[in-house]
């Protein structure tokens, strides 16, 4: 095992770049967790920015904006979708609420009868669709003779707004433990993939190198064992930095695990993870220039996260945007993270397009190192 003992020596002379990264990480999930723990306390009180659009011109559509411009601000705005996301990119508005033309039979008929873009980056956002739930229930249930009682609804909304809140309240808890996770877990996949080519893309630099390469052809060692003792070396440092995070998303939230689906998250992160080892693999067969290398983890693990979904929410992204993140594995990583699974059936095709990601940057990694083996 002296090819294993000596890669991993190599990989902890890197020591300082893995707990550089490490120590930031961990620094802004903190700032993450405490601020939303800081808004918890305010977050009914708020007053959002809210943009309306009401193609029905109903008495009930009427009755709701009413409704919602007691608690929140409203904003002019319109139905263009681009538009809106804009706004919401640019924190012009919190929200914005699309009614639409049938929006009386669509409730009558219990159907989803709003469309509501938020901003993902404030929870406070998130109260709007509370707000409308509410109106729309109390609303079904004063339905009687093809009418609405308007009137009690606005009653018993004014009436019953203590005992709702205490239920938004817990709503709100369990909504902040998934958000806090999945921004977390979505941040990884930035960090995992800065490390893994950074570090084991360097400390193999070392080992494909002329010097080495003809040393090994002289020396008892074959060439099989060789590569299993590489390979087995990069996979312990790539686990040990993907226990990290996974560790330290327990350290930091442990008591709200119970809340969220923690084993999406982890086993979203170790497919990730392996696909992220497959990406170095590719990159250090084809070279070996440590400048180069650096060069490729600064811009493929910022560039990947800004169009992928990890920066920036991947709703407020542009079509184009997204088809060219469709090419990495990290937009189907964001895409698990942002789903509500209630089995891994739900997010087949995202883990398969992982594992096929890193089937590929494999196959192109073998193909680049026989072209420089026959060179």
């Amino acid at each position: 095992m002296t090819v294993y003992k000596y890669f991993i020596k190599i990989a902890l002379k890197n020591k300082g770049v893995i707990l550089s990264y490490t120590i930031i990480f961990f620094i802004l999930s903190i700032i993450n967790g405490s601020t939303n723990a800081q808004r918890e306390t305010s977050f009914m009180e708020t007053k959002l920015d809210i943009g309306i659009v009401d193609n029905s011109g109903s008495e009930l559509s009427k009755s709701l904006i009413e409704y919602l411009g007691k608690k929140n601000n409203i904003i002019d705005t319109i139905s263009d979708e681009k538009y809106i996301k804009e706004q919401i990119f640019l924190e012009i508005v919190d929200a914005v609420i699309i009614i639409p033309k049938d929006f009386e039979e669509k409730v009558i008929n219990k159907e989803r009868a709003i469309e509501l873009y938020n901003d993902d980056r404030k929870i406070e956002s998130y109260q709007i669709q509370n707000q409308i739930n509410k109106f729309i229930s109390f609303t079904n249930a004063t339905y009687e003779d093809g009418k609405f009682d308007l009137s009690s609804v606005g009653i018993a909304l004014d009436e019953g707004i203590k005992v709702n809140l205490l239920k938004i309240d817990n709503n709100d808890v369990n909504q902040k433990a998934n958000t806090w996770f999945k921004f977390y877990f979505n941040f990884t996949s930035y960090i995992i993939m800065a490390i893994y080519i950074a570090v084991i893309g360097f400390v193999m630099t070392d080992f494909i190198n002329k010097e080495v390469e003809n040393r090994r052809k002289i020396s008892s060692i074959k060439f099989l064992k060789f590569n299993r003792e590489i390979y087995l070396g990069q996979l312990t440092i790539a686990s040990f930095i993907t226990l990290v995070f996974i560790l330290g998303s327990i350290v930091l939230k442990g008591k709200y695990i119970g809340e969220v689906d923690f084993s999406k998250y982890v086993i979203n992160t170790i497919v990730f993870s392996f696909s992220a080892l497959c990406l170095v693999f590719l990159i250090n067969n084809i070279t070996n220039n440590k400048f180069i290398i650096s060069g490729i983890s600064t811009v493929l693990s910022l560039g990947t996260s800004f169009i992928s979904g990890v920066m920036v929410p991947q709703q407020l992204l542009g079509e184009k945007v997204l088809t060219i993140a469709k090419f990495f594995p990290t937009y189907y990583f964001v895409k698990i993270n942002e789903t509500n699974i209630s089995s891994f059936l739900d997010v087949k095709y995202e883990i398969f397009m992982q594992l096929l990601f890193a089937m590929a940057f494999l196959l192109m990694g073998l193909y680049f190192s026989k072209v420089k083996q026959k060179a």
